[in-house]
């Protein structure tokens, strides 16, 4: 165990000028934004913005839930106080203190080995008016998202309905659509250890518990694991609903997008029993990783998704293409070899009644195709070739083969936004969701 790092004072620069000079609340509103967005751009997996003080409290926590793993962590935090100190600290869960800062404005900046359980990131504004802060991790772990246990229940498997892990539901404040929201879970790390799945399906459903309250619909995060899988099967990423995700043969692993499709019956039939009426065809988003399952899904089963709301899908959003140019396109390219692989080939007529929509920030750099857990060499090649070598190229040309086939699918870059769900971007995933509902309730 690393000792205690303690840095007292360390001045730091505010972005477009000094910190001492952006006195305001809203210009430090501004710059925690700026540099919140800057860290994800620099592939932080974890941030986090903090304002004390005013009417609201002086103490803030985020418990971080850390794997197994000798992989080093980098933590930075940067704060600015008005009329005061903040202090911020690191410590175990035995209360051992890892690393601390203290002063009025700066930055810090640590590398060290998180140890494996929880963890508490305290920012300590008690000796100041306001405080302004913002925190980025980079590595494997989880923040720890607690649910209203009125609107959350969790849902044990059950193999012999068709499903091999747990589903979490979560309920709106008000019930007033039949349709299920299906958001897969992405831990963004190998591991099959139930609590740190939980733990990543409570933070999945707080992100959507705004857009479930607004649409009135149920949400369903599956809990399925992401297998540390080496060798030629180190594609088995089930969060991304990979190839080989489609052919594997252990009970656990096989066929996660049909054990998806087992869950939403079960919960559909949970909620029957309540004398809710739910819709056979549902909703379902996704971001990054989960966002190529949700893609990936709705072409497997067009018959079973009213709309799909996909982000930064992978480097590549999967296309309901054979051919394009003399050149087959398998899955998860293209559904050219999907036959093969599952027993069907999607009906043109299935997925032409989904609303597509799939969203990208124009900084995104967040390219999966290159890395061997996604896609094959085979797949970056005929991608890179055919496609182009840049996330922007690429996704004009995904959105020239849906139209080309006649899939009515709406591709949209966001200016400015790295790989990050802007607020631009969900105020859009709410329109698609709630313009196909309405039409498919005039249907």
């Amino acid at each position: 165990m690393p000792r205690a790092i303690v840095l007292m004072g360390l001045l730091a620069c505010g972005i477009g000028g000094s910190v001492a000079a952006a006195e305001s609340p809203d210009a430090l509103r501004t710059e925690m934004q700026q540099r919140d967005s800057a860290l994800v751009q620099r592939g932080f997996n974890l941030t986090n913005t903090f304002e004390l003080g005013g009417d609201g409290s002086k103490l803030a926590h985020v418990d971080l839930l850390v794997p197994p793993s000798n992989v080093p962590h980098e933590l930075t935090f940067w704060a600015r106080a008005l009329g005061g100190d903040v202090e911020f600290r690191v410590i175990t869960a035995d209360a051992r203190l890892l690393a601390s800062w203290g002063g009025q404005s700066g930055e810090t900046n640590l590398t060290l080995i998180l140890p494996a359980g929880r963890n508490r990131v305290e920012v300590d504004g008690s000796h100041a008016d306001s405080v302004f802060g913002v925190l980025g991790v980079k590595g494997p772990v989880l923040r720890t998202c607690r649910l209203d246990p009125a609107r959350a229940s969790m849902h044990s498997a059950r193999p012999s309905a068709g499903f091999h892990w747990p589903y979490l539901l979560y309920m709106p404040h008000e019930v007033r659509s039949p349709f299920l929201l299906a958001v897969p879970n992405n831990t963004g790390f190998a591991t099959i250890d139930p609590e740190l799945l939980a733990a990543d399906g409570a933070c999945a459903a707080e992100r959507t518990a705004d857009l479930a309250d607004h649409l009135g619909v149920p949400v369903l995060v599956p809990l399925f694991p992401r297998p540390p899988v080496p060798g030629e099967e180190e594609n088995l990423y089930l969060h991304a609903l990979t190839r080989a995700s489609l052919l594997a043969q252990v009970p656990e692993y096989a066929r996660v997008d049909l054990q998806l499709m087992a869950m939403l019956d079960d919960a559909t039939s949970a909620l029957a029993n309540q004398g809710r009426k739910v819709s056979r065809r549902v909703l379902i988003t996704g971001f990054s990783a989960s966002g190529s399952f949700a893609s990936r899904f709705a072409m497997l089963h067009p018959d079973r998704v009213l709309a799909v709301a996909a982000g930064s899908p992978g480097g590549w959003p999967i296309v309901p293409v054979s051919k394009d140019g003399g050149s087959v396109l398998p899955y998860p390219v293209g559904i050219g070899d999907l036959k093969s692989l599952t027993g069907t080939t999607p009906a043109l007529s299935s997925l032409r009644r989904v609303a597509w929509f799939f969203f990208m920030g124009d900084r995104d750099t967040n390219d999966s195709v290159p890395h061997r857990d996604s896609f094959s060499k085979a797949d970056e090649s005929l991608i890179v070739e055919r496609f182009g070598s840049s996330l922007v190229t690429r996704w004009k040309e995904a959105e020239r083969l849906y139209r080309g086939n006649g899939v009515e699918a709406r591709f949209k870059l966001y200016p400015g936004v790295a790989h990050e769900v802007s607020r631009e971007m969900q105020e859009d995933i709410e329109a698609v969701f709630v313009s196909a509902m309405r039409t498919d309730n005039r249907l």
